[in-house]
């Protein structure tokens, strides 16, 4: 087979997929579990005092953070403390069945004086709503990393708050 032939059939996979992927990307966001009614109770902004210490120890005095769950599976944390010290939190989400959900996000931690990345984390929640769907708790594990993946340790927040309308 000729270089041209083979260059013309692959711009045009390149445009079939190019063509077709927002439909497929359209009809599995459909059958995804997340958006159902019941799986999207979480969706929302949450008001929410967190405690953090050692895990199995005694949490330190709460601080509060606003918690976005969007349609979909994704989602944002903002914490009350210095925005130059820490990234956006991105988070993903699952609902686990009944009023339970599992949330993990990732944020970059930043040295203040040079403003250079040293290290991010990752925490993992167990989170769970009321059965009216207003109020929300939980807890989980933030594990600390070097930006070259060096684990440096963990604690463990807990968490509850109620659902921000406004």
């Amino acid at each position: 087979m000729s270089r041209s032939i083979q260059r013309a059939g692959f711009a045009g996979a390149a445009l079939l997929v190019m063509l077709f992927a927002p439909t497929f990307a359209s009809a599995e966001i459909g059958s995804d579990p997340k958006n159902n009614g019941r799986a999207n109770r979480i969706v929302g902004i949450w008001d929410v005092d967190v405690a953090v210490g050692p895990c199995g120890g005694m949490a330190g005095p709460p601080f509060q953070a606003l918690h976005m769950y969007a349609q979909g599976g994704t989602g944002q944390v903002v914490p009350s403390s210095n925005p130059a010290a820490n990234s956006a939190h991105l988070m993903v989400w699952e609902h686990l069945g009944g009023n339970h959900y599992r949330a993990a996000m990732k944020f970059y931690r930043y040295d203040l004086a040079t403003g250079a990345a040293i290290g991010y984390n990752i925490i993992t929640n167990d989170v769970t709503i009321s059965d009216d769907g207003n109020e929300y708790a939980g807890s989980g594990v933030a594990e600390f990393y070097a930006m070259d993946d060096t684990f440096q340790g963990q604690v463990c927040p807990q968490f509850a708050g109620t659902r921000f309308s406004g």
